[in-house]
């Protein structure tokens, strides 16, 4: 049993950031451009993960970069899915994004296993097919709350489950990088890389809104990007690399309890019948999923 628990400590930490963030972001988002925000928040990432990065290796030289794998990772987790998920969550309510990011196991494992790094037997693909309809169901389902209305929300909830397409295969590809290239340091260049495409997105919004932010919009700011996709990025890197994709996945199944807790605190947001029926059958799918597994 030793040393276990730092094993499930990293996944546990990052669910509870990333939790806390969706209600975070979506509170700033309301009065501020994704990408502006995207911008600021994301330039907050690289300075924490440089700095980490450092503290690391100690004054050790750099290890050898593969390039080629950051660009395709800074690509698809650090710049499109970054794009994609702000997009959705303006759209949608905190409540739909927390289930929606509870559906990655789900595409995690249905992509492992297209591509031929996991077999499924009948009971787990029955497992995920009632965690697909579960997902479908909260596509579709009414918004919890505030200004968002039935059409926005249907388009955020499409946006949102593209994102977390391009973030499960994102983290299939992370795995054999991490194998030989530190954890901290892939999170630090992938989010640098990728940095100068959302300032290219963001900078009229932020040059035009940075003096109407408020105290709240710029913790939002700080919060997000140092500790969601900063402190957060390493910790997820280091939980794949040690425990793998599909269980370090699972533990997303917690985001939405969390960002629904925050979300009915901060921003009065409740949840429909419909939500609710989705909800329950995305946890009830990925439960039967990794028992199947096991």
């Amino acid at each position: 049993m030793h040393g276990r628990g730092p094993r499930w400590l990293a996944p546990l930490a990052v669910v509870l950031i990333w939790g806390v963030n969706v209600p975070v972001m979506k509170g700033a988002l309301e009065h501020a451009h994704a990408f502006g925000f995207n911008a600021a928040r994301l330039t907050a990432s690289v300075l924490v993960l440089g700095i980490l990065d450092r503290l690391e290796r100690r004054g050790e030289p750099a290890p050898a970069t593969p390039w080629r794998a950051v660009l395709l990772l800074a690509l698809m987790t650090s710049l499109l899915y970054q794009v994609l998920f702000s997009l959705g969550i303006t759209r949608t309510s905190a409540t739909h994004a927390g289930f929606l990011i509870a559906s990655g196991p789900l595409w995690t494992a249905g992509i492992a296993s297209a591509v031929g790094l996991e077999r499924l037997g009948r009971r787990a693909w029955i497992a995920l097919a009632i965690a697909f309809v579960g997902t479908c169901t909260v596509v579709v389902a009414k918004g919890g709350g505030g200004t968002v209305t039935r059409a926005d929300s249907l388009a955020g909830n499409g946006i949102l489950l593209a994102s977390m397409l391009v973030w499960a295969l994102g983290t299939i590809l992370t795995r054999p990088v991490l194998a030989e290239f530190p954890a901290t340091r892939l999170a630090y260049l992938t989010t640098l890389v990728a940095l100068p495409g959302h300032w290219l997105l963001g900078w009229r919004h932020l040059a035009a809104e940075w003096r109407g932010f408020t105290p709240g919009i710029w913790g939002a700011v700080l919060y997000s990007g140092a500790l969601s996709t900063g402190i957060a990025y390493s910790l997820w890197n280091r939980s794949l690399l040690r425990i793998g994709p599909a269980r370090t996945s699972a533990f997303t199944n917690l985001v939405p309890l969390i960002a629904l807790v925050v979300a009915w605190g901060t921003l009065g947001e409740r949840l429909s019948a419909l939500q609710l029926l989705g909800g329950a059958l995305v946890w009830i799918g990925l439960g039967t999923w990794r028992s199947a597994r096991r």
